[in-house]
């Protein structure tokens, strides 16, 4: 009988119960299954024994790496040898507690066997997909429905990949770096809770990989378990308790027969799901057909209400609120438990939002939009209003959608579906990470049903999202707090926030204070208490941390922060182990509580997006900044290309801020390190060489310092690697315009340049929509004709420019972005004087209204909304 105490018992039943358990598989774990001739399924010095006598050699209880070298070559073909291993690890029979292991719900299973007897259950709860450790790349979780399998030292069918039997096996793989799959397991290990079956532990990568994770060598990494029949002596139990490891003395039939005795013969994935999260719990309690994937889809959605959120606040210690209270004000990101209390001011501009918000609900718009500036208290605005909305309509449903959700439509489907006759609000706390397809995602569900409730920057509303949603969504633009808002914000900082300085000045002077600042929220509220400038505040605060690692590990989490997607904790700790000099990550994670923080997904993030662009843009050394980068993105080699279709939303989103072009030009050259910065795309030609983004991000760096000619071929690289990838095709035809006009001599060369470019631009043009983000036109309309004019080809340029403007205003007529604004000014007074300007135009603001025709003046659609009129 299995014997646990109480709290290491509940901990693993319910880690069981919410799918995180990491099961690792050693060779007891296949002692009882039957291998094709109906004999036991051999372990190593079996195997050594029957390889032994095969050559006619006697046994002594050699292990099996020691008698290896002196049969495999000497004695037996390579062949030879893996037609044993087939013989003996596949078409295996696996035995009742194998079979019904796999009837519960597990997060993925490793094993250090390479038998066959997991594929040959018959049935399971879970999906099965099977990863070959030695070749396959890592693959992102799949969610609860799918049970990734991955055998860690090869598969005995299929031999031509390689195993792991010897320690001269091991080191191999070490040395090449070789062992990513080793490594997720390091990561899973310290993540969610792990059970090694039949294993005694000794595993040199994965004790390797342990070990740098952490603190000191007798530490733990969180609570294990280690199932196996075998006694310890008091010493090794001493060490397994100092990691936290804890002994169930027990086979794996009983292991699996205590299982069935604690919670059923079986779990499966949709019964996990009903326990963790109340809105799967609501959809499969009205239809009991729901899918695999639409499960999967519904775990992204959380309901939220008042009563919840003021529930969590009430039941935070006083201390834990003013902590909580005290990083809100100095940058940290709100929370509904934040929003539900005092904390945050209602400001005097929440007032006029909230009235906005009501009013897109009544009218059961399908998006309502809040922008402005970044720190200025527009998501804590957003929070404040749905917790107000929900009090004061206690029957009103309100749900939040998490960022990293698979499909955007498929869980607006879902909530349309348990909701068929109610009106439903669903937040999403930021529109940028969706991308191109938010607008159309939101289109697909009849209006009337679900308001979509969001924010973005000015910026980003202004030149993408307004056109796209616009005419479908009520926006509202929240700027700065007003002078109602003086006496209370000063209030909260008074009691939250110790600033001694602050404290001294007469009530007139706090105010005085506030009223002088003409920064947005954030800002105004560090420099009224530190009583310095913002900038100064930060560096000051940056630059005086316990040391480099610590900074190391700040600039980690804030790059993360800068691109809006956060990063995995197990991410960050890979990357940080490879920068650190000294300081162990749990330490260095430590030192920055409250400057670094971890949301409710496992992500790091730094305290705002503001301090972090002022670190990275004029603190930070520049050389750390790309080293830093560079080990980010070498987490994603270990992915299958392209890398931003094989990973999650969010780390797709990271990866690709890391390698955007104008992220690193423009840092580059305000930190004078152009070719410094080049070092990011260097550093992976060999890793991402097929993916078409890489080389389209590397083409264009080198565009930006001015490396054209080089730039021709990586760009045509990125071509090579993904066709059909529309801004790889259109930034290469700019390029060609652009080296074309820079040449000498208009010769056959520069011929063929602007000839192959104005043909892909002119049939790009012909099929991307009017609503599109890229504009082939423009790119004709200032790079073909600016190369025309260089060579002297004026009636030419002239001809070009005619038809150019014709069809930028009829564009201009649904889509009314500046690019396209500018680019008709440019035409209209090249057309109208004779006159071309390859940079600013004078006086370009309203000059297409002065020199176009005025019924080529733009018609573009009028976005709904109240707060911007």
């Amino acid at each position: 009988m299995i014997q646990l105490n109480a709290a290491d018992e509940q901990l693993l039943l319910n880690a069981l119960k919410d799918g995180n358990i990491v099961l690792a598989l050693g060779a007891g774990a296949s002692a009882t299954s039957l291998n094709s001739q109906g004999e036991k399924v051999r372990q190593g010095k079996a195997l050594a024994e029957l390889l032994t006598t095969k050559v006619g050699l006697p046994y002594a209880g050699e292990e099996l790496p020691e008698v290896l070298p002196g049969i495999v070559g000497p004695r037996i073909s390579q062949k030879q040898f893996e037609d044993i291993l087939r013989l003996e690890y596949t078409k295996i029979q696996p035995s009742d507690e194998i079979q019904n292991l796999l009837k519960y719900t597990w997060r993925r299973i490793y094993t250090w066997n390479i038998d066959d007897s997991i594929n040959n259950v018959k049935s399971s709860s879970q999906i099965r997909k099977y990863f070959n450790g030695l070749a396959d790349k890592v693959s992102v979780h799949d969610g609860h429905d799918y049970l990734q399998i991955i055998n860690l030292h090869g598969d005995a069918s299929k031999p031509e990949h390689g195993f792991i039997f010897s320690p001269a096996d091991y080191n191999r793989r070490i040395n090449k770096n070789e062992h990513d799959w080793y490594r997720e397991l390091s990561s899973d290990y310290i993540s969610y809770t792990p059970i090694f079956i039949g294993s005694r532990l000794n595993e040199p990568i994965l004790s390797a990989e342990l070990d740098r994770a952490r603190p000191s060598p007798e530490a733990g990494l969180g609570m294990a378990f280690l199932v196996t029949p075998d006694n310890f002596t008091e010493i090794q139990l001493a060490s397994f308790n100092a990691k936290n490891i804890v002994i169930i003395q027990a086979t794996l039939k009983d292991f699996v027969e205590w299982i069935s005795e604690k919670l059923g013969s079986h779990l499966t994935p949709p019964e996990v799901a009903k326990r963790s999260n109340a809105f799967v719990e609501r959809l499969l309690a009205v239809s009991k057909a729901i899918s695999r994937a639409e499960i999967e889809a519904a775990e992204y959605v959380v309901p939220r209400s008042w009563t919840l959120a003021k529930k969590d606040a009430d039941d935070q210690p006083q201390p834990t609120l003013r902590r909580m209270a005290r990083r809100y004000l100095e940058g940290a990101p709100p929370s509904w438990l934040l929003a539900a209390t005092t904390v945050p001011v209602w400001l005097q501009r929440s007032e006029s939002l909230y009235k906005s918000m009501t009013d897109a609900f009544r009218d059961r718009e399908r998006c309502f939009i809040a922008h402005g500036q970044s720190g200025s208290g527009k998501t804590t605005a957003i929070l404040q209003s749905l917790l107000k909305y929900s009090r004061e309509n206690e029957k009103s449903y309100i749900y939040e959608l998490k960022g990293n959700v698979p499909s955007l439509r498929s869980s607006l489907s879902l909530i349309s579906r348990l909701h068929e006759d109610e009106h439903v609000v669903l937040y999403i706390p930021d529109a940028f990470i969706f991308g191109d397809g938010f607008a159309e995602d939101i289109m697909s569900i009849s209006p009337g049903r679900i308001t979509v409730v969001t924010s973005a920057r000015s910026g980003e509303w202004r030149d993408h999202i307004q056109r796209r949603i616009g005419s479908i969504s009520k926006d509202f633009l929240y700027q700065r707090f007003g002078e109602q808002d003086h006496q209370p914000l000063i209030q909260r900082l008074i009691e939250y926030v110790p600033a001694p300085a602050f404290i001294k000045l007469t009530a007139e002077e706090k105010i005085n204070k506030l009223k002088t600042s003409q920064s947005q929220l954030l800002i105004a509220l560090k420099e009224t208490t530190s009583s310095e400038n913002f900038t100064k505040v930060i560096t000051n605060e940056f630059l005086t941390l316990p040391d480099d690692d610590c900074r190391t590990l700040a600039i980690i989490a804030g790059v993360a922060t800068l691109a809006r997607s956060g990063i995995q904790e197990s991410h960050a700790r890979e990357a940080y182990t490879r920068l650190a000099k000294k300081r162990d990550f749990k330490s260095a994670c430590g030192a920055l509580e409250g400057i670094v923080t971890t949301d409710s997904n496992g992500r790091l993030w730094a305290r705002h997006e503001l301090y972090v662009r002022h670190l990275i843009e004029n603190v930070a050394d520049f050389s750390n900044i790309v080293d830093i980068i560079i080990e980010i993105l070498r987490n994603f080699t270990k992915y299958r290309i392209p890398i931003v279709k094989t990973v999650g939303r969010l780390d797709a989103v990271l990866f690709k801020f890391l390698l955007n072009h104008n992220l690193n030009a423009d840092l580059a050259k305000r930190r004078h390190g152009k070719l410094e910065g080049r070092r990011i795309y260097e550093t992976f030609e060999v890793e991402f060489q097929l993916d078409g983004h890489f080389w389209l991000q590397y083409g264009q760096y080198l565009v930006t310092i001015g490396e054209e000619e080089e730039a021709l071929s990586v760009l045509g690289k990125s071509i090579d690697a993904y066709s059909n990838n529309p801004y790889a095709v259109h930034a290469f035809a700019d390029l060609q315009l652009r080296v074309a006009a820079k040449r000498p001599h208009y010769d056959s060369e520069t011929a063929k340049l602007i000839g192959d470019a104005v043909k892909t631009l002119t049939e790009q043009h012909g099929y991307l929509s009017w609503d599109s983000d890229q504009y082939p036109i423009v790119t004709l309309a200032e790079k073909h004709i600016n190369a025309l004019i260089r060579h002297k080809k004026d009636p030419e340029a002239r001809q070009a420019a005619n038809l150019y403007f014709e069809d930028i205003q009829r564009m201009s007529q649904h889509n009314s972005a500046r690019p396209l604004q500018i680019a008709k000014e440019r035409l209209a007074h090249y057309v109208t004087t004779g006159r071309w300007y390859s940079s600013a135009l004078p006086n370009l603001a309203g000059s297409s209204t002065r020199l176009a025709p005025r019924k080529h003046q733009n018609r573009g659609r009028r976005p709904r909304g109240s707060g911007n009129r």
